[in-house]
């Protein structure tokens, strides 16, 4: 057993901030402003909107001049402050854009957080809340009774919450990167970003810079007016890690130390960040009662809206947007919402669709022109089921997505795409596929009996990484398509390559592994990532799985593995659309751990989140005729 010792302090580590909504590049951070419309826009702040329970929560209002005396309504349920540049900024900002097409656009402080009312707790009371913020919307004079919703990453789960209310008054809503909202639905558990049985470390910087619990605020109980004439002196909002502070190196070593302690509940606490709910988060079982009563996504749960499902191949929860986009398209309790569901997936990271150049940037990869007429599409979306004007979407395709690799936009009427097939690549080696020096290798023929299997060391005190000690920055495929090979030199590692391919391969789809696996460790992870080699030897990751082997035969369950016993597992390798072109080679890595990303498994059997000390574990790959690991792609035929 060994305890815990700092590792990698010269590393920079810069993390992507879900709430920060920007990109990795200049290019893509650039602000992409549609035009205006013909209103102008009038701000009325500070609604104090009764909940069921008297708690009041603050809205405000933005409002088109002369548009009429009955509109549609456009909310936003927002942890992030609604007095914040993306609603107030003048000449542009969303709220002010959809106001000034004709829509009233409110924008409403989470319970307990800013101007709002009541004690925040992460996730807490956002189906109850968003139910009373519409039927109060609907109830005001100047509203016709239709509200849709919007948000990206924590407000577009809010949508996605929202829609289980079955309140007649929500008409339509677009979830933006709304993964953390999905709970058993898929089978995905994402559970405020989980994945395959992990946990997401990177929600203890999240809770840092957005997740506080604490705000200051003036007496309670004034009216409106009495708040909105002493409003402009203070400011109720904690003192956060500001992004900006991301380029010191002392807050970088801050953050790549605190990712280090163990047990992993006390993050947040070494960031010496103000009160937040890491420590629930990160501590709930899966199958605890406590996620279905915050109203994420069950097999179970009763939705019934039209959405437009927005995301991007390298957002960490693309996968769950279009199981959600499967599961309303199934399981909504209307036809027309069950007929009405959409989905366009970028080739972006998170929240940045929108933003995109015509020499779009994910990473360090060109993938073209991927600019697509969002804001145009929205103002559609919502004149059909705001305004009623039942031709505003006409021809539009159910599904459209962007290519990387032939660089366009496609689209098809489902998911996975009319006319996929699912292709196997077998893994082979002669036992030392350790690192991209090894003899790992991709086939399309299963190996024969008796093959050589590969071994290799995880030991958690030096967990694989995705930081690039190069480049000093994290780079997992989540930020964008970044060369691997630098990360693929550890012997515990493994990489198997296939054959230079002869003709594109259009790989667009859901994808898996299936792994013949053994450990000495009672529980351990296998972190997988797909990688595009090109030919002049760039290893651009694509995307990854994870699966935490105790949850191999289900999430709902914990059966723990026996030495020199071999188990079949299946990784989940989630979604992409890519194509391998002529001269390129397919790769898979397989390690334990994917650091900082994933909480480390400490390979004891434990509870793992409030664990100090840890095993090194000794797991296997085996490949042959009686075990035959493989990469299961969905190819769609051109």
């Amino acid at each position: 057993m060994k305890s815990l010792t700092t590792l990698f302090t010269k590393i920079a580590i810069l993390m992507l901030i879900a709430c920060s909504a920007h990109g990795d590049d200049d290019a893509a951070a650039t602000p992409v402003h549609p035009d205006m419309g013909p209103y102008e826009v009038r701000l009325e702040r500070s609604y104090f909107v009764p909940m069921r329970d008297g708690v009041r929560l603050s809205m405000d209002l933005y409002l088109p001049v002369n548009a009429g005396t009955k509109m549609g309504t456009i909310l936003e349920h927002t942890p992030y402050n609604k007095n914040s540049a993306q609603f107030r900024a003048e000449p542009w900002s969303r709220a002010r854009f959809f106001a000034s097409h004709g829509f009233v656009f409110a924008v409403q402080d989470k319970r307990g957080k800013f101007e709002s009312e009541g004690q925040y707790l992460t996730t807490v009371n956002d189906v109850e809340d968003t139910d009373d913020a519409l039927n109060w919307i609907a109830a005001q004079p100047w509203s016709n009774g239709k509200v849709g919703m919007i948000g990206c990453s924590y407000p577009g789960a809010n949508t996605i919450k929202a829609a289980q209310t079955l309140n007649p008054h929500l008409s339509a809503i677009i979830p933006q990167s709304a993964a953390m909202a999905t709970g058993s639905v898929g089978d995905r558990y994402s559970l405020f970003w989980r994945r395959g049985g992990v946990v997401n470390i990177s929600v203890a910087a999240w809770a840092a810079v957005a997740g506080s619990t604490v705000f200051y605020r003036p007496p309670p109980g004034l009216s409106r007016e009495e708040f909105l004439e002493i409003v402009d002196f203070f400011d109720p909002a904690p003192k956060y890690y500001g992004f900006d502070a991301f380029a010191d190196p002392a807050t970088l070593k801050k953050f790549n130390d605190a990712y280090l302690t163990l047990p992993i509940t006390e993050i947040a606490n070494v960031l010496k960040a103000p009160p937040n709910d890491w420590a629930l988060l990160a501590s709930l079982e899966i199958d605890d009662p406590w996620w279905k009563q915050q109203g994420y996504l069950m097999a179970d749960s009763q939705v019934d809206v039209p959405a437009l499902h927005i995301n991007g191949w390298r957002d960490y929860g693309v996968a769950d947007t279009l199981v959600q986009f499967n599961f309303f398209r199934s399981k909504a309790l209307s036809r027309t919402s069950r007929e009405n569901q959409y989905a366009i997936i970028s080739p972006t990271s998170h929240c940045v669709s929108e933003t995109v150049s015509e020499h779009t940037l994910i990473g360090d990869l060109d993938v073209g022109d991927a600019r697509f007429d969002y804001w145009g599409t929205y103002l559609r979306w919502y004149d059909r089921w705001l305004n009623d004007n039942k031709k505003a979407l006409d021809s539009m395709p159910h599904v459209q997505y962007y290519n990387v690799g032939a660089n366009e936009w496609r689209s098809a009427e489902e998911w996975p795409v009319p006319g996929t097939q699912y292709r196997e690549f077998f893994l082979a080696s002669d036992g030392r596929a350790n690192s991209h020096h090894g003899d790992g290798r991709m086939q399309k023929t299963v190996p024969p009996s008796g093959a050589a299997a590969d071994t290799y060391v995880y030991d958690p005190g030096v967990p694989n990484t995705t930081l690039s000690a190069l480049r000093g920055r994290d780079e997992d495929v989540w930020n964008g398509a970044f060369d691997r090979r630098e990360l693929e030199t550890r012997n515990d590692v493994l990489v198997y390559t296939s054959e230079q391919l002869t003709e594109a391969l259009d790989v667009t789809g859901p994808m898996k592994a299936v792994l013949y696996v053994s450990s000495t460790a009672k529980d351990t992870d296998f972190d997988l990532t797909l990688v595009d080699v090109f030919p002049d030897g760039r290893a651009m990751g694509v995307y990854e799985g994870v699966l935490r082997a105790r949850y191999r035969e289900g999430f709902d369950r914990k059966v723990f593995m026996q030495a020199g016993e071999v188990y079949e597992i299946v990784v989940d390798m989630n979604v992409t659309s890519n194509t391998f072109l002529p001269g390129h080679q397919i790769r898979l890595e397989i390690a334990s751990s994917r650091f900082p990303n994933h909480d480390r498994n400490l390979n004891t059997g434990g509870d793992n989140y409030n664990e100090t000390e840890w095993l090194e574990a000794t797991n296997t790959i085996h490949h042959s005729a009686q075990y035959p690991s493989r990469l299961v792609l969905p190819v769609v035929p051109h």
